[in-house]
């Protein structure tokens, strides 16, 4: 009795009185504030500069608007760069305290359980000894109620740790959904932070070739134009590249196949092609790798052979790829998908469209009304539909500057697309539909 006693005195179950604790350490919690303050400069510049360059586009074509617009975008995405390392920084802060957490959650539960064993155990004994056996150990009756009594308060504090430690559980694995989550958004970073990068030299690359062509002269500037305008043939024969996806298109017929997906969902053609570039040439080995292990999502190269560790992400895309598969009569195991970053992130992409597969199904159905069959992630026509219905989910059907804007952002980054810090993608999209809506203009489309 005495031992019992001790028990519960001594360990009243501390997990419940802790178990809402979501605290960053103080010298951690300063160290992200002052990232935060350092994103929010930043950001602020970023928009000057965005503002900057959409008023200089409405300006007539010039070489001086040309290159100011040039030199401005390249400060822009160079501070993009910068707000891109931030958030990345900021992230790791978030996954480290919710790595504490979740190490205090489970030492608690640990605790927790041992404490209940030693109960357990206890009231064991104490419920094999006979009444009479009691009542003598206690030596007089009052005692033994009193003991009787202290068994009932113990045996509800034997249920309350219980729901306790269900709720812990509960907990860390609520903790552990949003670690997930924050690496993925880490993920998504750091293959922003590589195309941003590229992005720098791609404008100073598209600088030196307009200064080196014309001479800095205003008169080269306008013959170039103008011999551009007129070269329809050779833009209607420009090849339209999926990077990585095997696809290789004229621009004329991605042009007809775009279309037709506009004709169905009501979204702008050069607006999903500009899409559709922008994500295949953001992907990484695109349709490279099968799937051999579903239980790991270990793959390996179609071409090598290679070994990867994270072709396809077992709790989230495995089960809806192999139902995709299964649908379109395909083998899952020597259907291409693609490879995962050498550094980070999961493949499993699948087509040009570059659909995971839980993404897939959450718009297959949609694109089964509106074809009028299954479709399939990896031919061109049924992927072009199905990014556009994707994309007037995401409000593009009205055709203004914003609200194709906001649908990329949505395509890209789901509920999460008013991130300033992905900005950079709805942006790049956005001048890109610009250039081939220029180009497909010149085809008098």
């Amino acid at each position: 009795m005495f031992a019992l006693y001790a028990v519960i005195n001594w360990a009243p179950f501390s997990f419940a009185q802790n178990i809402e604790t979501d605290s960053i350490p103080a010298g951690k919690e300063d160290r992200k504030e002052e990232l935060q303050t350092q994103l929010k400069a930043i950001q602020d510049e970023i928009s000057m500069y965005r503002d900057e360059i959409k008023q200089k586009q409405l300006e007539e074509r010039s070489l001086a608007t040309e290159v100011s617009i040039l030199n401005s975008q390249i400060k822009k995405v160079e501070l993009e760069l910068r707000q891109t390392a931030l958030a990345i920084r900021s992230t790791e802060f978030s996954i480290d305290a919710n790595n504490e957490k979740i190490m205090e959650f489970s030492e608690k539960i640990s605790y927790d359980k041992e404490i209940m064993g030693e109960l357990m155990r206890a009231m064991y004994e104490e419920g094999n000894k006979g009444i009479l056996e009691l009542i003598v150990a206690s030596g007089n009756i009052s005692d033994f109620v009193d003991h009787e009594r202290l068994l009932v308060t113990i045996q509800a504090s034997l249920h309350k740790s219980l729901e306790d430690i269900k709720a812990g559980k509960q907990n860390i694995e609520n903790e552990q959904k949003r670690l997930e989550e924050e690496r993925d958004e880490q993920e998504r970073l750091r293959a922003l932070q590589k195309v941003q990068s590229d992005s720098i030299e791609n404008k100073k690359g598209e600088k030196k070739n307009l200064l080196d062509v014309t001479k800095g002269e205003k008169a080269e500037f306008e013959r170039l134009v103008a011999q551009k305008q007129k070269d329809i043939e050779q833009i209607r024969n420009q090849i339209f590249l999926l990077e990585g996806t095997g696809v290789s298109i004229s621009l004329d017929e991605a042009y007809k196949i775009a279309k037709s997906a506009s004709d169905k969902t009501g979204v702008r053609p050069s607006f999903l092609l500009a899409v559709l570039k922008q994500e295949s040439s953001w992907g990484q080995n695109i349709g490279q790798c099968y799937l051999v292990n579903p239980k790991t999502g270990e793959g390996k190269g179609v071409n090598t052979g290679r070994i990867f560790q994270r072709v396809m992400k077992p709790t989230r895309d495995v089960e809806p790829f192999f139902k995709i598969t299964d649908e379109l009569g395909r083998d899952p195991y020597s259907t291409p998908v693609s490879c995962p970053h050498p550094d980070y992130g999961w493949g499993g992409a699948m087509g040009p469209a570059q659909f995971i597969p839980s993404t897939w199904m959450g718009y297959r159905n949609k694109g089964d009304g509106i074809l009028g069959y299954i479709p399939d992630p990896w031919d061109l026509r049924d992927s072009f539909t199905v990014s556009a219905i994707k994309l007037a989910g995401g409000g593009a059907t009205s055709h203004s500057y914003d609200s194709e804007w906001k649908a990329a952002m949505i395509y890209y980054a789901g509920g999460n697309w008013n991130n300033p810090v992905y900005s950079f993608y709805g942006d790049s999209v956005m001048e890109l539909a610009t250039v081939i809506e220029r180009e497909i203009g010149a085809l008098g489309e």
